[in-house]
C-alpha cells in the first residue's frame, strides 16, 4: 500500500520540478526548452519538426516556443528552397547574445536550482 507521505513528497517534487522546467529563468527571462533550442539551433541548421524532435515536444508545442522567440528577436526562419512546407531555424544577432548569456549564467543557475530540489526532497 501507498504511504500518504510517500505520494505527498513525490506530488511535492514533481510540482518543484514543472516550476523549475516550464518558469522563465530570471536571470535569462527564458525557461529551460526556450535555452535548450536556442542551443540546438546555434550547432546545426535544424527544422522546427527536427527541434520538436531533439526537444522531445510535440510539433505544436515546439512551433509555440518557435514563434515566440521569432517575436522576441531570437530566432529567424527561413523556407527551404526545395521543400516550401519546411523551415529552417537560425539565431538573430540577438539570439546569439541571448545565447552568449545563457551559456554564462546557465550552469549557476542550474546548480542552484538542483541545490533547492534536493533540500525540497530532503
Amino acid at each position: 500500500m501507498v504511504k500518504h507521505e510517500q505520494l505527498q513528497k513525490l506530488t511535492e517534487i514533481y510540482g518543484l520540478v514543472t516550476q523549475c522546467y516550464n518558469q522563465p529563468l530570471t536571470e535569462l527571462s527564458l525557461n529551460l526548452p526556450q535555452c535548450q533550442l536556442l542551443t540546438y539551433v546555434a550547432s546545426e541548421e535544424l527544422s522546427v519538426a527536427q527541434v520538436a524532435q531533439k526537444l522531445g515536444f510535440s510539433a505544436t508545442r515546439t512551433s509555440n516556443l518557435v514563434v515566440d522567440l521569432c517575436k522576441r528577436g531570437y530566432l529567424s526562419q527561413r523556407v527551404a528552397t526545395k521543400d516550401r512546407r519546411r523551415r529552417y531555424l537560425t539565431l538573430t544577432v540577438l539570439g546569439q547574445k541571448k545565447l552568449d548569456l545563457i551559456q554564462e549564467k546557465l550552469p549557476a543557475t542550474l546548480d542552484s536550482t538542483l541545490q533547492q530540489l534536493q533540500s525540497g526532497i530532503s
